[in-house]
């Protein structure tokens, strides 16, 4: 039997406005479960680097190799850099992790930790190449490729590539770049190169 017209709108309006609510209560909770994961990540991070930061914060000594082996971690290795140079003491930071590699490293861990990216850091991660593009300006983005171990969703893919920059002549190996992604592709499927350009086109700001 037809249902009369009115009816089906009727039926329409309000499974859409189903739609809408579902959709609108989902999206909340994501947020807020996103911002909670990430407070949780911030919070280890803090209380990994506690000790040093009481320590920078109370005028004591800071060892060489307490910093070493907190920007060994390219998950650390931003704040480790930036708290140090609060502090006054970039002295201690490691020479051989001040470069816009191992910059650009920690700043693609650090994307790829946030809880809508791959949520956690890579259990490996290998520099590959630095790609330099003319924009119009001579720039250079550093590319990676990194992958995780089972059971979490991405392991499926083996290795994948990941890319960060600009970065300029006069850029600091710890200035941010603005342009940090993946797209989870995997290594056997696209180049470096390719990549990069689509980043280079792609990828802005808000």
């Amino acid at each position: 039997m037809n249902l009369p017209m009115l009816s089906i709108t009727k039926i329409i309006l309000i499974v859409a406005g189903a739609l809408v609510l579902v959709a609108f209560v989902f999206t909340r909770w994501m947020a807020r479960r996103v911002k909670r994961k990430h407070q949780e990540l911030v919070l280890r991070k803090f209380k990994t680097m506690e000790s040093m930061l009481q320590r920078l914060s109370s005028g004591e000594d800071v060892s060489a190799d307490e910093t070493l082996a907190l920007a060994s971690d390219p998950a650390l290795r931003n704040a480790v850099f930036k708290s140090l140079d609060v502090y006054g003491r970039r002295d201690l930071f490691p020479d051989e992790y001040f470069t816009h590699e191992k910059g650009a490293e920690s700043f693609l861990v650090e994307w790829l930790e946030f809880p809508t990216e791959l949520d956690k850091a890579p259990d490996e991660i290998e520099f590959v190449t630095k790609v330099t593009v003319m924009a119009p300006d001579v720039v250079d983005y550093f590319v990676f490729q990194y992958r995780t171990y089972a059971p979490h969703w991405a392991a499926r893919y083996q290795w994948m590539l990941g890319v960060a920059g600009p970065y300029q002549t006069n850029s600091g190996p710890y200035d941010v770049p603005v342009k940090v992604f993946s797209r989870f592709n995997a290594v056997d499927t696209i180049t470096p190169e390719a990549e990069v350009a689509w980043v280079h086109e792609h990828v802005n700001l808000p």
